[in-house]
């Protein structure tokens, strides 16, 4: 059956599963219970747009693992059930076979992949799946990671063995800030942790940031202070710029190249070059 049957596709093909199964039908069959059992399951998620979505978005072990037999059928009446398939009432039997006559919600529903079979047998050894755990894992970004963004490997030990992730570190991450990589931890079964980045910048022997601007210092001579010159300068990036230097400047002038800074919400901001001299 297509993922994307509608109302009357299901309620045609539940009607035929539930007749074919039904107890009444198949007197002390333990196969046509458990089968039995499972259509009803069906019915009672796919007829119900919450539930339903739900599904689609967990697939068969996410949501076995958060909804339980209670959950399934909360809101769901049974007659009702019973009336479309033009079967007798039988809630009792009903809820004899889902246990939803005490207080205790019983087994976690162990649902099956319904759009690819269904009433298949429950085996009842099986449990929930676990949620793994997540992993906290430090990671040291340079600072031009930092302000331009980059992909750096990570890898820790498992129950699995060595665990190779590629973290993405965004253009303004922060020395405290947290990453996150979903899905990188290995359960034992269920859904895999998620890998928790804990960001740390080195700091730079030649640059600082301040805001969007990025500070460096440049050493000139007294005599090219005094006669001018046009030294050339190192970004963060990395790339060569020529700057003009007046004659007669005098050291602690600073220099601004605008458009060579960082990453901003108004824009790239500049490099600052403050002049030095022995």
């Amino acid at each position: 059956m297509s993922p994307d049957a509608d109302r009357e596709t299901l309620k045609k093909a539940y009607r035929l599963l539930a007749v074919r199964w039904h107890p009444d039908r198949n007197p002390g069959s333990r196969v046509a219970e458990e089968r039995f059992k499972a259509v009803a399951e069906a019915y009672a998620v796919l007829s119900d747009p919450k539930k339903r979505s739900r599904y689609d978005e967990l697939g068969p072990e996410g949501f076995g693992g958060e909804y339980g037999t209670k959950d399934i059928f909360e809101g769901f009446a049974p007659s009702d059930l019973f009336k479309e398939f033009g079967l007798p009432d039988e809630r009792e039997t009903l809820d004899r076979l889902l246990d939803l006559s005490g207080g205790d919600d019983g087994d976690p529903a162990r649902l099956t992949d319904f759009f690819s079979g269904f009433g298949q047998k429950r085996d009842p050894r099986r449990r929930p799946p676990i949620q793994g755990r997540d992993l906290s894992l430090p990671l040291s970004v340079s600072l031009r990671d930092a302000v331009f963004g980059a992909f750096r490997p990570a890898a820790f030990n498992s129950a699995r063995g060595v665990v190779k992730a590629m973290v993405r570190v965004p253009a303004g991450t922060k020395s405290g800030d947290v990453l996150t990589v979903s899905g990188q931890v290995p359960a034992a079964r269920g859904a895999a942790g998620d890998l928790k980045v804990l960001v740390s910048v080195t700091p730079d022997p030649d640059f600082t940031l301040s805001g969007s601007d990025i500070l460096t210092v440049m050493r000139l001579g007294r005599d090219e202070l005094a006669s001018g010159c046009r030294p050339a300068v190192r970004t963060l990036e990395g790339k060569t710029l020529r700057l003009t230097v007046p004659p007669g400047t005098a050291p602690g002038t600073r220099l601004k190249a605008a458009g060579h800074g960082a990453p901003g919400k108004a824009g790239r901001g500049a490099l600052i070059i403050t002049l030095e001299s022995p």
